[in-house]
């Protein structure tokens, strides 16, 4: 038989109970510090666009699947599906800049582009002038003539290393150019003249040819090693 246990109080401590009033009860109430309840954070509107968006998502695969969504390696796949959808396009995306990205394109070396000459660069560079200027006198162009004729002068004179050829470069450059003080004037007038002549809205009668002609001639026995 069990001894039965037999309760004994304190009848020596001076133990007196608690005494909370109401308005201590209420204290407590008031303070934030003995707050515990929990309370759910306020989500903001991308979470709450997630949200939406994931519920979509799970209707569409249970409306497709139904109850096959509920096996584990199914709900795996359609878990990380999205980030695998998203994955795919942000490679695909960069693989397209880097396709079509022009700037990529310029910083690969190019081929040296082939050298196109204007009419101008043309004539000078291969065309035999005194041929040109001659079937130009034989058709009546003599406004025709006069250019050709001013562009022999400018072959002269590249020849001679006095000036230095390029096509977008105006009479003004040349003149500018030309250190000998011998060709300096007469280059200028036969520019001059040139211009008047070629630039000039007027016909060009076989007289103004002869005067270009005479201007022309007289600089181009000036020039250094002037031969055809």
């Amino acid at each position: 038989m069990k001894k039965q246990e037999i309760v004994r109080y304190d009848s020596h401590s001076n133990v007196s109970p608690l005494q909370v009033n109401e308005k201590t009860i209420e204290g407590f109430k008031n303070d934030p510090a003995f707050d515990y309840s929990e309370n759910d954070a306020e989500e903001n509107w991308w979470q709450q666009f997630k949200n939406w968006l994931w519920n979509l998502w799970s209707s569409f695969w249970n409306w497709l699947l139904g109850d096959l969504q509920n096996n584990s390696l199914i709900a795996f796949i359609i878990k990380i599906l999205p980030y695998l959808i998203i994955g795919g396009i942000v490679a695909f995306i960069v693989w397209l800049f880097f396709k079509l990205n022009p700037g990529a394109n310029f910083l690969k070396s190019k081929e040296k582009p082939a050298v196109f000459y204007s009419e101008e660069e043309e004539i000078i560079r291969s065309k035999n002038i005194r041929e040109l200027i001659e079937k130009a006198l034989h058709n009546k162009q003599y406004r025709l003539a006069v250019r050709y004729y001013y562009l022999l002068i400018l072959k002269k004179l590249t020849d001679a290393e006095l000036i230095e050829y390029e096509f977008d470069k105006t009479n003004t450059d040349y003149i500018a150019e030309i250190t000998t003080d011998t060709l300096t004037l007469p280059f200028k007038k036969a520019t001059n003249l040139y211009d008047y002549i070629w630039y000039g809205n007027f016909a060009v009668t076989e007289t103004d040819y002869q005067k270009a002609q005479r201007t022309f001639q007289k600089l181009e026995q000036q020039i250094p090693n002037c031969h055809d």
